[in-house]
């Protein structure tokens, strides 16, 4: 959804810059934020009012997961340039993961009216806007930590669940990964039609993370352990997006499914044993996207590899590790920090994959 750069200088008409900041757009493109940021910085330091270097630094900030920077210099970009359509159409998608909606919608509203014609940018802005109608009739549970959405009386014992559910796994995550949001973190419920308007999540999805936690939460008090378990997963997403963002998918899943407790995990290593498919590391990630029997493998198989990391590394330098994964350390280069071999750490996974 971010990746607009061409896009949005097509529908400006606009020409990607030239010097002084052709050194900060080709790292953009390139999808090297750490370079494009020091770019961005040099010209900055020489005119703190150029727009299209602030736009570049608020896009270079959001290739390094540094969201409430990107926000800044984007919205200072639009400051100096109001008509500046690139900086308006990366800041509404950023901001919108952000859980600013009200911004997300000014910001394509600017888009459209700037640069009228783009389907895909107006059917985005007509979705947010039908989310942000919706949830302005929503009941609101909100703790120091927490804020949970929910639609009236009939989803109180449910919203009341959930909080009571995000604040046990602040505390038990927290332990873990010696990691915590540091903003607020909310979570909205819904119905079933709600949440596939909303997220267009696949069917086989119980949940889906994107910079809020959303859950279709028909019957859940039928099985709490299950509300429980799906809460807990989709907290760990929030953990690990504000602290170590730019982990692969693969880890990202396996730790939200780790962290979700070894009494839910048998369902899921049962399932693993009893299909014959088998899904390489180097694919693991693209399997997420895949039919639900593939998903659930892939699942499966990042839990397994988590575990593993845990074994290997120990509790207390794994969020140590996570931190290496998340700045662009290669794989096998974190693992060699903490003298893990990554060629045995696939063997072994290899084999508990096949083990009885």
């Amino acid at each position: 959804m971010l990746h607009l750069l061409l896009l949005v200088v097509a529908l400006a008409g606009q020409s990607v810059p030239v010097s002084p900041l052709r050194a900060g757009w080709e790292a953009i493109q390139q999808g090297d934020g750490e370079k494009a940021g020091r770019a961005f910085r040099q010209a900055l330091s020489e005119n703190s009012h150029n727009p299209e270097a602030l736009a570049g630094a608020g896009y270079a900030a959001h290739l390094e997961a540094r969201e409430d920077d990107a926000i800044r210099f984007l919205k200072k970009a639009l400051e100096e340039k109001p008509d500046y359509v690139y900086a308006a159409a990366v800041l509404g998608p950023i901001a919108y993961t952000q859980g600013d909606i009200d911004l997300a919608i000014k910001s394509y509203e600017r888009v459209v009216k700037l640069a009228p014609g783009n389907r895909a940018i107006y059917q985005r802005l007509q979705e947010w806007k039908k989310e942000a109608d919706l949830h302005s009739n929503f009941a609101s549970r909100p703790s120091e930590r927490f804020n949970v959405m929910f639609e009236g009386p009939a989803q109180a014992q449910i919203a009341a669940r959930v909080l009571a559910t995000l604040e046990k796994a602040y505390a038990s995550v927290g332990r873990s990964l010696n990691a915590y949001p540091p903003e607020t973190v909310t979570a909205i419920l819904y119905t079933q039609q709600q949440f596939q308007d909303i997220t267009h999540a696949p069917g086989w999805a119980a949940a889906a993370y994107d910079g809020r936690i959303r859950i279709p939460v028909l019957g859940a008090l039928k099985n709490p352990a299950e509300l429980d378990r799906v809460v807990t997963h989709e907290y760990v997403h929030a953990v690990v997006k504000a602290t170590t963002p730019r982990l692969p998918l693969w880890m990202h899943e396996g730790l939200a499914t780790y962290e979700e407790g070894a009494t839910h995990h048998a369902w899921l290593l049962t399932g693993l044993k009893a299909s014959r498919q088998r899904i390489p590391l180097a694919q693991l990630d693209a399997a997420f996207d895949a039919d639900g029997a593939t998903a659930l493998v892939a699942y499966a198989e990042s839990l397994v590899l988590v575990r593993l990391l845990f074994e290997r590394l120990g509790t207390a330098n794994m969020p140590v590790f996570l931190q290496y994964i998340s700045n662009g350390t290669e794989l096998d280069q974190a693992l060699l920090l903490f003298k893990v071999d990554q060629m045995q750490l696939e063997q072994e996974f290899k084999r508990r994959l096949t083990a009885p």
